[in-house]
């Protein structure tokens, strides 16, 4: 244990110079006063043994003791030592900690004779950085994707800031810049756990004169675990070794500016060799949205060509479902004009074009907007190359596009229905960085807006679900190993603003299908039955009669049988019978003034007596006489706060308004839709539970036919 990897390098103490500790004669002095936080024997003892040795370097002539304060206990003197060097010399202690299982180190210091303690800085000599070493590169931010600077950078003090049109850090002095950020921090738990990466150097691209410290964070706390001195007066190149790092929570860096500095970029290396070869191809699918994927291919086509060792390691392709686009449009892709087939067909026809191809190890599954950062493509490319287990796949996490330091998803599991991992989390956060990268017990599914995976462990492709539930299907057909990553992740509209009768019906229909068809959920007809209850109420009680229609339809669907997906392998008339059904939802575009007008629901309507009872009994109003409900013409609630039955009852009416789309749409209360679609539910049901174990049979034989490349081509027409 290094002592000084416990100080405050911009410690404010008359004793403390920056390189070092005075010990004047005749004076104690506690070195607790100068730490960034206490030393816990638990810690100590998980990271160091029960003997760990005390390690610094000083001058003069010491005395040194050593104690332990433990709560409920007399303060334990643990060792004490005499030094004396008339030169700059190493000391080393060690000790007896196998007795005590908590507590902190108490270290002081008695100047005997004028004395110091010195901080183990190394002045690294700038050097050539090797190209094949790089793990991945730091991220900065940028304007035309991201520009939330606390996910990439922390900066302290008055004179610091980012410019984003040199692309660099202009630190002040006595300013500092932390890098220990969700796309900057280095996951030693995930990197020590599923790679043979075991030896590790940051390095900086920089001009100046600063201090660094190599930090390591995790629910046990934080310490640096080295500490290094950098000038450069003009641009240069700093190797910052780590070496063998703690195999838990995240590793970043900080630096602190002495005078004047820049900070250009760096990153992450190490010399351990790669496990695999890795060669990706990048599987894009689009319908008309032709701006979006123009600009996307543009973007991370130019990144790939930068890239000094990836550029001709990642290949593009752009599987065309509207057939809108030509090869011009998408240069530094491949472009295949296809049926609209969907997500799932489109994904499923890049998946199959890499797997002939015979040169790519890898697939990303992404959307067409690529809203990602262009380094966590490179990112994931790298821990591929060092993974362990060839089934190791990773899954991006989702990001909200509106609010981009939160997260909607770090990886999610299915039981029935969908599992956020680490919803809402502010990136911005250190603590919930260190939480974020805890893994769960739960086995995770890549979602396909961003999922790297091994093209081999592909053995069956995803049933013809058109979109909505493909990813899940796919993630537990196959013996992935999925994992996510710190720094791996998109942007993406938050799902509950792109919630319509469609989506419930496509994601409605997967999800039963889920139920017959993985094993693992040991699925029983009251568990799906408890499933559609749980969303078909929540949309029939909420005024979207058009959805729980809609929901009721596919219920109907499933009971048909696979035949159905394969006559319907194009929905165009399942999409019409949607917008048939769901017309009472129609929306509507909305001004400004308008919404004024408006008043917020923020409140539920309660009767004075038993209001939970007669909510209940009266079906969420449903059943009670016209006069007892309120006119409420101008009540409004927002699209993500539906459904919400409790918002809606005793109003005859509500106006939910989508501040993205700027539409809204009058939700009335309509009693005779409300039973109608109740009833068809309850029919739909019993059909349900009667034919469950044949349904179940009929799903698990042909399954197997559906998930085949030749299923696949045909539909493809090759």
């Amino acid at each position: 244990m290094l002592i000084f990897n416990y100080i405050d390098i911009c410690c404010n103490d008359d004793n403390f110079g920056g390189d070092g500790i005075y010990i004047p004669k005749g004076c104690w002095i506690n070195l607790n006063r100068f730490f960034t936080s206490n030393i816990s024997v638990a810690t100590l003892k998980q990271q160091e043994g029960n003997n760990p040795l005390i390690a610094f370097l000083f001058k003069g002539s010491l005395e040194m003791k050593i104690g332990l304060a433990r709560p409920g206990y007399s303060f334990t003197w643990l060792c004490e030592r005499r030094l004396s060097a008339s030169d700059w010399g190493a000391a080393e202690l060690s000790l007896d900690l196998t007795a005590f299982d908590d507590g902190t180190l108490e270290i002081s210091f008695l100047g005997l004779d004028e004395s110091a303690l010195s901080r183990d800085v190394i002045t690294r000599a700038s050097q050539p950085i090797d190209s094949d070493t790089i793990l991945y590169n730091f991220i900065s931010p940028t304007l035309d994707l991201c520009c939330e600077e606390q996910i990439y950078y922390k900066f302290s003090g008055s004179n610091i800031y980012y410019s984003f049109e040199d692309s660099c850090v202009h630190m002040g002095k006595d300013t500092s810049v932390d890098l220990l950020t969700y796309f900057n921090a280095f996951s030693a738990c995930k990197w020590g756990k599923y790679t043979n990466i075991r030896n590790i150097s940051a390095y900086i691209d920089f001009s100046g004169d600063a201090d660094i410290c190599i930090v390591h964070k995790d629910e046990h706390g934080e310490r640096n675990l080295y500490c290094y001195s950098v000038a450069a007066s003009e641009r240069d190149t700093f190797e910052l070794p780590v070496g063998n790092y703690p195999e838990t929570g995240l590793v970043g860096i900080r630096i602190f500016a002495r005078k004047s500095s820049m900070l250009f970029g760096g990153g992450w290396l190490s010399s351990d060799p790669e496990t695999q070869p890795v060669k990706l191809g990048i599987g894009i699918t689009t319908f008309k949205r032709e701006a979006a994927v123009k600009a996307a291919v543009r973007r991370l086509s130019t990144a790939i060509a930068a890239h000094p060792l990836y550029s001709t390691l990642i290949d593009i392709t752009v599987v065309d479902n509207g057939q809108t686009l030509s090869p011009e449009d998408v240069k530094g892709a491949t472009l295949i004009p296809n049926k609209n087939l969907g997500g799932t067909g489109g994904f499923t026809r890049s998946l199959i074009h890499y797997q002939e191809t015979g040169r790519h190890t890898h697939c990303l599954f992404m959307d067409d907007d690529a809203s990602c950062e262009a380094s966590s493509i490179f990112r994931s490319m790298s821990f591929m190359r060092h993974a362990l287990d060839p089934k190791t796949s990773l899954s991006g996490a989702m990001l909200f596009e509106n609010i981009q330091f939160q997260q909607w998803e770090n990886g999610a599991w299915f039981d029935g229905g969908c599992h956020p991992l680490k919803h809402g989390f502010d990136l911005r956060d250190a603590e919930r960085l260190v939480e974020n990268e805890k893994e769960t017990n739960r086995r995770i599914y890549g979602a396909w807006w961003f999922f790297f995976f091994p093209v081999a462990e592909a053995k069956n492709y995803s049933l013809p679900f058109f979109v909505r539930g493909d990813d899940i299907d796919f993630s537990y057909s196959n013996d992935f190993k999925v994992i996510s990553l710190n720094g791996v992740s998109c942007w993406q509209q938050d799902f509950k603003t792109k919630e319509n009768a469609m989506t419930v019906y496509l994601f409605i229909r997967s999800h039963i299908v889920h139920h017959l068809t993985i094993p693992e959920l040991n699925c029983s007809p009251m568990k799906i039955l408890k499933m559609l209850w749980k969303h078909f109420s929540s949309y029939n009680n909420s005024y979207l009669y058009g959805t729980a229609a809609c929901l009721n339809m596919a219920i109907n669907h499933v009971l048909e049988g696979p035949s159905f997906w394969e006559k319907n392998m194009v929905p165009v008339e399942i999409l019409k019978k949607i917008k048939d059904l769901s017309a009472c939802e129609q929306s509507v575009s909305y001004t400004l003034e308008e919404k004024e007008q408006l008043t917020l629901a923020d409140k539920n309507i309660k009767t004075k007596l038993f209001p939970a009872f007669l909510r209940k009994v009266s079906l969420n109003g449903h059943l009670l006489p016209r006069c007892f409900i309120r006119h409420t013409p101008k009540d409004m609630v927002y699209k993500w706060m539906m459904p919400n039955k409790n918002r809606v009852y005793m109003r005859d009416q509500v106006i939910m308004i989508d501040e993205l789309t700027l539409k809204k749409t009058i939700l009335n209360r309509m009693p005779i839709l409300f039973f109608k679609n109740l009833f068809c539910f309850i029919k739909t049901s019993l059909l349900m539970c009667v034919s469950f174990k044949k349904l179940k049979k009929i799903y698990a034989s042909s399954m197997k036919q559906q998930r085949s490349s030749v299923f696949w081509k045909q539909q493809f027409g090759n």
